[in-house]
């Protein structure tokens, strides 16, 4: 019975070490499965702050751009192509225009002894200016020319619009008459202007208000004085009055203007006014002259116009006359002129017609050649006049013109002009003049 009691308790001992040993093994897995687990934990509490940081730090620097965007959406924006810019809110803006244009000439002057001329070089223009607009609805600009060794202010005007197809413009600006007059020495197709030019009148004092629905028809006119100040302690000033009308209906692939342009001008104050015009060319003299019309009253000018742009080819041409009337039993002096002229892009391009303006603007033209040709005529030579150098002169010139890019173009001119004298010899100048200009 002993001895069996014994195997009884042996047996048992020998059990509880058979199980009892891998649960002791198992408490102790468990606990080194959560000193890991909690380890790992440690390790992601400090990553989990780590990122917070940095969003932290985004975020703050998210801010700061947003700052800065903010600022920046009310900043001016500068507009491509252009010396330009604009507020945000597209109430304000400011442009710089400016040109430049380096002439050099030779003169044959056919051995003249009564207007001797030569050869030589000159700056025939350099203008710097600003336009833009004000609060919307307010347009300005302003220029100052360097020209023939003086300077001068050119364009200084306010313009606002009345209604969405009326404006009105008041400062210092160009008498309305004429396309070609009308049209930037920046982009007419010969260095000078036709002789006729002496008909129309550069900028004045004035007033005036522009009319056109931007697509067929234009008016406009004005008031003027001549010269940035007049009258006043001098006595009442000269005045005019003077506009344009036109009709630009499409024809086809092109455009023909039509218009119809209109002076009537009282001399005030001046006891006397005259006529007098060079060659084609800036650098020659001033070779008719209708010498001092003294004791005018008031000045008639009236010209018809009319010009067509069809792809690379274009045509334009003016004719006008003038009647002076004269106070003290004086006889009345009529003179008259005009031009005709022609051009073609010889590589596809196309002269920039504005309806709005009733004037050309500038091509789209880079590495373009245009080729022109124009003749023209002015008449000084009224029986009543008594200078020396009244008469006829006609003028034919050739051009060629080379644009590297819209802004930059060479320009080559071969004019040969001839004046009948009424009372001197005939003459004859043959020019060769270049042009390198650059404007914007």
């Amino acid at each position: 019975m002993k001895t069996m009691k014994h195997a009884a308790l042996v047996a048992a001992t020998l059990g509880a070490l058979c199980f009892g040993a891998p649960a002791s093994f198992a408490a102790s897995d468990v606990n080194a499965r959560l000193q890991a687990l909690e380890n790992e934990l440690h390790a992601l509490k400090a990553q989990v702050a780590d990122r917070d940081a940095k969003i932290a730090e985004m975020e703050k620097q998210t801010a700061k751009i947003d700052e800065i965007a903010a600022k920046t959406g009310d900043m001016p924006k500068f507009k491509p192509n252009k010396l330009e810019m604009e507020s945000a809110d597209g109430q304000f803006s400011m442009g710089i225009a400016g040109r430049i244009q380096a002439d050099a000439y030779a003169i044959d002057d056919d051995n003249s002894t009564l207007n001797p001329m030569g050869h030589g070089a000159q700056l025939r223009r350099a203008r710097l200016g600003a336009y833009g607009k004000m609060f919307g609805a307010w347009q300005y600009k302003f220029e100052v020319e360097y020209a023939g060794n003086k300077v001068a202010i050119k364009d200084a005007y306010v313009q606002t619009g009345l209604t969405d197809d009326l404006k009105v413009r008041a400062g210092h600006f160009k008498e309305f008459y004429g396309i070609d007059h009308l049209t930037s020495d920046n982009y007419v197709n010969f260095m000078e202007r036709a002789s006729s030019s002496v008909y129309w009148a550069d900028e004045s004092m004035g007033v005036a208000l522009l009319y056109g629905d931007g697509e067929l028809y234009g008016l406009q006119g004005g008031v003027y004085s001549r010269g940035v100040a007049s009258g006043g302690a001098g006595g009442t000033t000269d005045w005019s009055a003077t506009g344009r009308g036109y009709v630009a209906p499409k024809v086809g692939s092109g455009v023909v203007h039509m218009g119809l342009n209109g002076s009537y001008r009282s001399y005030e104050t001046s006891a006397a006014t005259n006529f007098e015009q060079r060659p084609e060319a800036h650098l020659a003299e001033k070779v008719l002259r209708t010498g001092n019309i003294s004791n005018p009253s008031s000045e008639t000018r009236f010209g018809p116009e009319i010009a067509a742009v069809f792809g690379p080819f274009a045509a334009q041409a003016q004719y006008d006359w003038s009647e002076i009337d004269r106070s003290s039993g004086l006889s009345s002096v009529s003179t008259e002129g005009g031009y005709v002229e022609a051009s073609w892009f010889v590589t596809g391009e196309s002269r920039n017609y504005d309806v709005k303006s009733g004037a050309f603007g500038r091509p789209k033209a880079t590495n373009a050649i245009q080729l022109a040709a124009r003749y023209s005529v002015l008449k000084l030579d009224d029986a009543a006049l008594t200078d020396a150098r009244r008469g006829t002169m006609d003028n034919y010139t050739l051009g060629a013109n080379y644009f590297f890019n819209p802004n930059v173009r060479l320009m080559v001119n071969w004019v040969n002009s001839t004046v009948d004298y009424v009372a001197s010899p005939k003459e004859t100048y043959n020019i060769v003049q270049s042009r390198l200009q650059l404007d914007w």
